[in-house]
């Protein structure tokens, strides 16, 4: 049962039930309403990249305005708007106004799916296409098969230039480390959930929780834009300084559905990211779901922990789900409850790199447990006395508590409630972790 303590629910359906349809693409005045909310909320700055510009081997989108977008049957009856769901319009569609066949409609201009008769497709391709210039609506197929008429009307009045700016929210929050652990999600995908903006409200409650700690030892970057083209433009456009401190990063994606939790592995695999991430799952989940680097769901991780920066960066989300990129993955079907749970994992990590530290011991040989009132009981390794012997052998100034629990398979919590206890009773020492060239792991 995920821990509610700090989960504002006001403020995460106010976030998505505030922002979820507006027509968010990479570089779009919609996205701009959702970023300035971000940026105010969290104290953030905005970083700008103008379209067209290039941002290390990318170019920014072309702004995409849509002030209409409709097809009607020459009786003017409507067969499909924008204002009802952004989801018609393919992403990037250009502007056009006349009358089509109807052959030349199903068969260029249009996009269903007959095995989902009742459901349409999000048309995003041609975001990430450079210099795609297409049109079209995206139906369901039910509504496809009642196109019997020769010739239909179409009134799309959009913008597709280099006249906007993709935005960028960079909240930082300072730790008594320069070091830096970032989470990002995505601004982008109009009128879905899960997909993006269910992973902003997660990312948005971490954040609240993080600012009201009195100490952090952990600095901590909250980075949100639109995919891809947010990583590019970040690592292009941040300051050099800002840039060295990044030392792990998670990419939230998919955290709002029914699925069960999983997360994929950094490129390196054996980063200290890696090992936090299948601790905290293996030991609060019903089972351990990993994934090798992008076998999850592929998304930013691929500039900060790719060419030139190489930054260990994980994915968190849930296995697919049904609704992926279907206009079903609306309010209707986000689960707010494993929300929650989203958010209690996220914090559940980032508290093991706020709390860990190495334990001393002060005794030899094992300790005599009832002498001193102590029974641990670890899950989901048994509590034997070669665990225990192993556990109490490697509290000698080199390890630390989570170094210590991966190694052995324990819960990280669970022993160091055990070495806190130790502790109370003078039998260890406590020293800081300090970071370790190890830590970002190596190429496997």
């Amino acid at each position: 049962m995920p821990v509610a303590v700090g989960i504002d629910s006001g403020r995460i359906a106010g976030l998505l039930e505030r922002h979820w349809r507006l027509n968010r693409s990479a570089v779009n005045t919609d996205t701009d309403i959702l970023a300035r909310f971000l940026a105010e909320q969290t104290g953030g700055r905005i970083i700008e990249a103008a379209s067209g510009s290039e941002c290390l081997n990318w170019v920014i989108p072309y702004s995409w305005r849509v002030r209409k977008g409709q097809l009607r049957r020459l009786n003017g009856e409507v067969i499909c708007d924008f204002v009802d769901n952004p989801l018609h319009l393919w992403t990037h569609s250009v502007g056009f106004s006349g009358t089509v066949s109807r052959e030349e409609l199903i068969a260029q201009h249009l996009q269903s799916d007959p095995s989902r008769p009742d459901e349409f497709i999000y048309h995003f391709r041609n975001g990430y296409r450079y210099g795609a210039r297409e049109w079209g609506f995206s139906l369901p197929w039910r509504q496809v098969e009642t196109l019997a008429d020769e010739r239909y009307e179409v009134e799309i009045d959009a913008d597709l230039d280099f006249s906007g700016s993709l935005k960028v929210v960079d909240s930082f929050l300072p730790g008594e480390l320069p070091d830096t652990i970032f989470i990002m999600a995505h601004t982008c995908h109009p009128a879905l959930i899960s997909d993006g903006i269910g992973c902003i409200a997660v990312a948005n409650e971490v954040y609240h929780h993080l600012a009201t700690q009195p100490r952090r030892r952990y600095s901590y970057r909250f980075i949100y834009g639109p995919e891809y083209f947010a990583a590019a433009a970040f690592l292009a456009k941040a300051e050099p300084e800002v840039i060295a401190d990044l030392r792990f990063g998670i990419y939230l994606d998919m955290l709002t559905t029914h699925e069960p939790l999983a997360f994929q592995r950094s490129m390196q695999g054996n980063a200290r990211i890696d090992a936090v991430a299948r601790n905290v799952l293996a030991s609060h989940t019903s089972m351990l779901i990993e994934r090798p680097y992008r076998g999850l769901w592929g998304n930013d991780e691929m500039f900060y922990n790719g060419p030139g920066f190489s930054i260990p960066t994980i994915g968190l989300g849930r296995l697919m789900h049904r609704e992926y990129h279907y206009n079903t993955d609306n309010l209707d079907h986000c689960s707010h409850y494993h929300l929650r749970e989203s958010v209690w994992a996220l914090r559940r990590m980032i508290e093991v790199f706020e709390t860990d530290y190495i334990p001393v011991r002060k005794f030899q040989g094992p300790i005599y447990l009832s002498r001193h009132g102590l029974a641990p009981r670890f899950t989901p390794a048994p509590t034997d006395p070669e665990t225990l012997n192993r556990a109490q052998v490697m509290m000698d100034g080199t390890h630390s508590c989570q170094d210590i629990a991966s190694a052995l398979n324990l819960d990280f919590f669970q022993l160091r409630d055990f070495c806190d206890s130790l502790r109370e009773r003078g039998l260890i020492e406590t020293l800081p972790r300090p970071s370790r060239a190890g830590d970002v792991g190596g190429q496997k």
